[in-house]
């Protein structure tokens, strides 16, 4: 006897000594010495006896549990227990069985009652595998068009793992410095309770946080039977029903599970799984980076074909500027020497007319002797005339000139105006521009180039 059991008969001695129990009262107070047991539940390791009862009928079965040393108990399981190991419940098989004891009433038979059964051998873990891999994969958990997309650029991520573990650290420490935000859920991941603390935690994650990016879940390599959490069909299902998408990471490289094949994306190792989300953090920073160069190039040259245009505009309208200038002087010149031979013919048609009056004047004093003061007086008017007409005709010849040189361009743009041009030629109107037109303005220093923007 253990001294806990000592210790713990010593206690209960003086209510047993004055205690007769009726059937019913004992077989309450042993299974209330059990509770603890059935609260917290334990896990007994043996192999499956001969004698197996199966009622299909209630969805139920008996069989016992042995091991080397001859001893034995009967374990009682319900249908579904019995349908999740996955292979038959067989003679010979070596398993684990959680659950807790009990007296039953009406049989007064010590009995374990089941709540999950687990294979202990490797080939027996692997052919169990085997079998549940292809029922769910029948059922469709591993069909690739039901999995989440995986994001590019994730930052809030949740992690389930051990806490403080190796697993952790390697996943945290392969995270790149991309500003990422961990919520790390502490499980155990070994051992049947692991199950519960994994579905509890993606269950929880999809609840308390639906912003989150990504589920990972990992630890390190190990056996088959310590990697038996994440084989099971619980975990699997709970993985298909997460909104949250999931990266699994267990073990190493030739490590595979079923929470492997139901993941949105499995990554053979949690030092991996940092490394891939990384990843895509670091090809978009090469991807900028190439980006930056090549825009910059484009860049360069868009700005050298630009350069080369508005060269090309400048020495066409240059050209048109100059070749328009050449046209107006030749019309000024044309205009001014029109003018001169007008003015000329007018003082020859004078000279004329002077040379008239005095052959008619000779000819009046030869006939006229007695008219000589009338003909001094009427030559005296005619140069008077003549002297005010010569002025007449030089101040009308100054104001045509005046006029001209006030209608030179080079003049109207030295008095503030300018001259506006488009490829067609000068533009005299606002109607003759469209938006985004490309014109350009003269003005007595210089020329400048802009588009039209009109307003409605």
């Amino acid at each position: 006897m253990s001294d806990y059991s000592r210790k713990f008969a010593k206690k209960l001695k003086p209510f047993l000594d004055e205690k007769v129990f009726t059937v019913s009262e004992f077989v309450n107070f042993v299974n209330g010495l059990l509770e603890p047991l059935k609260i917290s539940k334990v896990v007994v390791k043996g192999e499956v006896g001969e004698d197996i009862y199966v009622n299909e009928k209630n969805g139920w079965a008996i069989f016992n549990l042995i091991d080397e040393e001859g001893s034995r108990i009967s374990c009682f399981g319900i249908s579904h227990v019995i349908e999740r190991l996955g292979v038959n419940l067989e003679p010979g098989l070596e398993v684990k069985v959680t659950g807790y004891p009990e007296v039953r009433k009406n049989k007064g038979r010590f009995s374990f009652q089941t709540t999950r059964i687990s294979l202990v051998g490797e080939g027996d873990l692997k052919r169990q595998f085997e079998i549940l891999k292809e029922k769910l994969k029948k059922e469709g958990f591993f069909d690739p068009e039901k999995k989440e997309p995986i994001p590019d650029f994730p930052q809030k991520i949740a992690l389930i793992t051990s806490k403080g573990s190796d697993a952790e650290k390697d996943f945290i420490t392969h995270l790149e410095d991309y500003g990422f935000k961990v919520i790390t859920y502490s499980s155990r991941v070994e051992g049947d309770s692991a199950i519960k603390d994994i579905i509890k935690g993606i269950e929880k994650l999809n609840r308390n946080h639906p912003d989150l990016e990504l589920i990972v879940i990992t630890r390190g390599g190990g056996s088959w039977e310590s990697l038996q959490a994440f084989n099971s069909e619980e975990v699997v299902k709970a993985a298909f029903s997460s909104k949250i998408p999931i990266i699994s990471g267990i073990g190493h490289e030739n490590d595979l599970t079923l929470l492997d094949l139901v993941a949105d994306k499995r990554v053979s190792t949690p030092t991996d799984a940092g490394k891939f989300l990384s990843q895509s953090w670091k090809d978009a920073e090469k991807r900028i980076l190439n980006s930056e160069k090549n825009l910059s190039i484009a860049t360069r040259r868009m700005i050298n074909r630009a350069e080369r245009r508005f060269d090309e505009y400048i020495n066409f309208f240059d050209r048109k500027l100059i070749q328009k200038l050449k046209l107006k002087e030749k019309d000024l010149d044309y205009l001014l020497n029109s003018l001169t031979d007008k003015i000329k013919n007018k003082i020859d048609k004078f000279y004329s007319l002077e040379k008239e009056i005095k052959s008619q004047d000779y000819k009046i004093k030869s006939k006229l002797k007695n008219n000589i003061d009338k003909v001094d007086k009427l030559k005296t008017n005619l140069q008077k005339n003549k002297r005010r007409w010569e002025k007449s005709l030089e101040n009308k010849l100054s104001e045509k000139k005046e006029k001209l040189s006030l209608s030179s361009p080079d003049l109207k743009l030295k008095q503030g105006y300018s001259i506006t041009k488009k490829e067609s030629g000068i533009v005299r109107s606002v109607d003759q521009l469209t938006d985004n037109d490309l014109i350009k303005t003269t003005f007595k220093d210089g020329e400048v180039q802009s588009r039209v923007k009109k307003n409605d």
